[in-house]
């Protein structure tokens, strides 16, 4: 891409539903979709469909970008496209691990692609909103410093040792919030 202004034509074209200009988007990020999915894994799961869903982060970004937020659109892309492989992980971890049914189901609370049409992305935000009201007031403050963290997408071990409390604490702790979430 020559230069930033360009990229921001591309964006808002794509936006608009030019194709051609998100395929220069999307060949011009292919190299950091590759780099990011290249550090993740999970079963079931082979290279192309983290780079599919890549690709789908970065639609995301696109479609969800704001000039005012205080961040360049290739980080926010990053984001996006992270949390899109986040989610697979933890799909897969769900899926290998039956005693979790009952957990909260927070992939499905992300605002995603898929529900892009202004009033679904209103009402993705409104349950977003919601839940995180839930939480502050249903949720002890362990309870919610785990469960904020780890929506977030940090692993037991990284709250553990951010929190400064044991791997099971943590698990107990979101144990406990999923429960009182679901009710």
């Amino acid at each position: 891409m020559k230069s930033l202004s360009d990229e921001k034509r591309l964006i808002l074209l794509a936006r608009e539903g030019d194709n051609l200009s998100f395929e220069k988007l999307s060949f011009h990020y292919l190299g950091l979709i590759n780099k990011l999915s290249s550090q993740y894994s999970a079963e079931g799961y082979e290279k192309l469909d983290f780079m599919q869903e890549g690709l789908l982060g970065l639609l995301f970004a696109v479609k969800s970008y704001d000039e005012s937020y205080d961040i360049s659109f290739k980080n926010y892309a990053s984001i996006c496209i992270k949390n899109r492989f986040l989610s697979i992980v933890k799909k897969s971890a769900m899926e290998k691990n039956p005693s979790l049914e009952n957990a909260l189901p927070l992939d499905m609370i992300e605002i995603t692609d898929e529900s892009l049409n202004p009033e679904s992305h209103m009402l993705n935000r409104e349950r977003l909103a919601s839940l995180f009201q839930q939480a502050k007031e249903n949720l002890s403050k362990r309870e919610y410093s785990v469960f904020m963290l780890y929506i977030k997408g940090y692993s037991y071990k990284e709250i553990s040792e951010k929190l400064d409390i044991s791997e099971k604490s943590v698990d107990n702790s979101l144990s406990r919030a999923r429960k009182k979430l679901l009710k």
